[in-house]
């Protein structure tokens, strides 16, 4: 999808103009990004609240706007999603989602402190059970990471603060999707689910940030020892005793959809500051159900342009034939005028031959008069009627029903 490309002045107008939420639903992004937007322009926007005063009658005030010589600023791209392109079902998918969304209470997100021990859940979802089985009996390794990748399990790694979490959100995710008649299926390396006849295959992760290792005094010691062992210097390109990086889980989540791309669609849903994954689950189920509805889409749109390129072929196919055919029956045309002409030739001369003076002749000038009047037999029979009927019906150049002819639904594409 192309950018919108738009003025500092068009964005002031667009903004005050109506809410935010609105203009940036336009542009296909959310209203934070659109606000972040207009501040790195220096585009002035209208504070928190301003609509709702207005709407009540309540004095409001509106920011001046303020030219600047900066180019940089005055042009602004914004790469919002395709959404209003998407098909008439997903679209109505992703409004339905969106519309329950609003109309649900503000719960709040709980302080990243409580998020790593929620309390468990003792009936397990039974799609889940194996992987919360897995998850919570297994014991950590030295960088505190459980996992539960094999067959029948859904292809997790993460830190044991998490473990509950992710039981947590597995389990409203399975229980959400039996609501609408789906069922949550494990890969061995991930999840998935089937819906509109397609398998949307999607996993849940942790974010694992990198981090500079901070060697300890034990470790700086032993290395030294170690050094001075080995006769190797701080420089040495044989490396350190202790690692040069920290691999920190850091508790953030999120749900990833791992199927091709489908434009305009969202496929990952992550722990941010004011939104949690137990708080998205049913944005995820429709997110989920939309993306097997477009992946349906797209299949069938495969399947009608596989069969529109095959009905071409066939047109095409029979366009060469019937050319093909055409350059065979002139060919025969040119064939049997020139036996025609060839038998006149000869009629002409066996004529003149009738009329020759009496004289003795030669066995085998007898036998060529002979042979050319049997000639012309044969040239005559050639171009008469049946004679003609024959060679045409050996060619097969005029069939009673045309195999050629293209049949009315192969000369409109769908």
């Amino acid at each position: 999808m192309a950018p919108t490309v738009l003025t500092r002045k068009a964005m002031y107008d667009l903004v005050w103009s109506k809410p935010m939420s609105k203009v940036a639903q336009d542009f296909g992004i959310s209203d934070v990004a659109l606000k972040k937007i207009c501040q790195k322009h220096r585009v002035p926007s209208p504070p928190r609240g301003y609509w709702a005063k207005k709407e009540a009658d309540k004095p409001v005030k509106q920011f001046r706007f303020v030219e600047t010589d900066d180019p940089q600023d005055e042009r602004i791209s914004i790469h919002g999603s395709n959404q209003a392109d998407l098909p008439a079902p997903v679209r109505e998918i992703l409004q339905a989602a969106r519309a329950s969304r609003i109309a649900r209470p503000p719960t709040g997100a709980p302080p990243d402190s409580q998020l790593s021990s929620p309390v468990p859940i003792e009936q397990v979802h039974p799609a889940v059970a194996a992987t919360a089985r897995k998850l919570r009996k297994q014991r950590p390794d030295k960088d505190g990471v459980v996992s539960a990748i094999a067959d029948g399990l859904f292809g997790i790694e993460v830190g044991i603060d998490s473990v509950e979490r992710c039981i947590c959100i597995l389990d409203a995710l399975a229980r959400s999707l039996d609501i609408q008649d789906l069922s949550l299926v494990a890969t061995g390396k991930g999840m998935a689910v089937t819906t509109s006849g397609q398998r949307v295959a999607f996993r849940l992760s942790e974010h694992v940030q990198r981090q500079k290792h901070v060697p300890t005094l034990d470790e700086l010691a032993a290395e030294d020892r170690r050094r001075k062992r080995l006769a190797i210097t701080w420089d040495s390109p044989y490396g350190r005793g202790y690692p040069e990086w920290d691999f920190v889980r850091t508790g953030q989540l999120m749900i990833e959809i791992e199927n091709q791309y489908a434009n305009g669609l969202r496929r990952s849903w992550k722990d941010g500051k004011h939104q949690r994954l137990e708080n998205l689950i049913d944005e995820i189920v429709a997110g989920i159900i939309a993306y097997g509805v477009a992946l349906k889409l797209k299949e069938d749109e495969r399947a009608r342009w596989q069969r529109n390129y095959e009905r071409r072929r066939r047109v095409e196919a029979r366009r060469d034939a019937r050319q093909q055919r055409e350059s065979k029956r002139k060919q025969i045309l040119d064939e049997l005028v020139a036996i025609s002409a060839e038998a006149g030739k000869l009629r002409t001369w066996l004529e003149e031959v009738k009329r020759w003076p009496e004289r003795p002749q030669s066995d085998e000038f007898t036998r060529f008069v002979e042979w050319a009047r049997n000639r012309l037999e044969y040239l005559d029979h050639a171009v008469d009627p049946d004679g003609i009927a024959e060679r045409l019906k050996s060619r097969e150049l005029f069939p009673e029903i045309d195999p050629l002819i293209d049949p009315p639904g192969d000369l409109t594409e769908e």
